[in-house]
């Protein structure tokens, strides 16, 4: 999980890289780029986290994603009507959407793995259900 999040921060902030070399216009450029550096340098904050506290860092970046996914929404709106934008956003809310659930998975997946070692240890106050 740790490798996909410094992956995902990497790729976002390349994304917004290349969309600030593309972009019609320098002001629509400036904000590619600090769109792409907010959410790929956070991603790589939370990565940064996950190594000293895994579970903070992965809670942190499956927020971030969550954010992102959500403002990333209306750009598929816009895709067919040939925003210069949509295409850089629908990405970067793509990425989002794959942290989410990998974050959500992960989680989950320790909530099971906990519950059972609670099982086998014989604690009947297991928090799980």
């Amino acid at each position: 999980m740790r490798a996909l999040i410094f992956i995902a921060g990497t790729l976002v902030a390349l994304l917004g890289f290349v969309a600030f070399r593309l972009a019609p216009t320098p002001e629509l450029g400036a904000e590619f780029l600090q769109g792409g550096l907010t959410l790929g340098g956070g991603w790589i904050i939370c990565g940064l986290f996950s190594l000293r506290a895994k579970w903070h860092g992965i809670i942190g970046a499956g927020m971030l994603a969550f954010l992102g996914g959500l403002r990333a929404l209306p750009a598929l709106t816009k895709l067919s009507s040939g925003d210069p934008a949509a295409p850089f956003s629908v990405a970067a809310g793509v990425l989002c959407v794959i942290v989410f659930v990998a974050a959500a998975r992960t989680l989950m997946a320790e909530r099971r793995r906990q519950s059972i070692e609670a099982l086998k240890a014989g604690d009947d106050n297991t928090s799980a259900g």
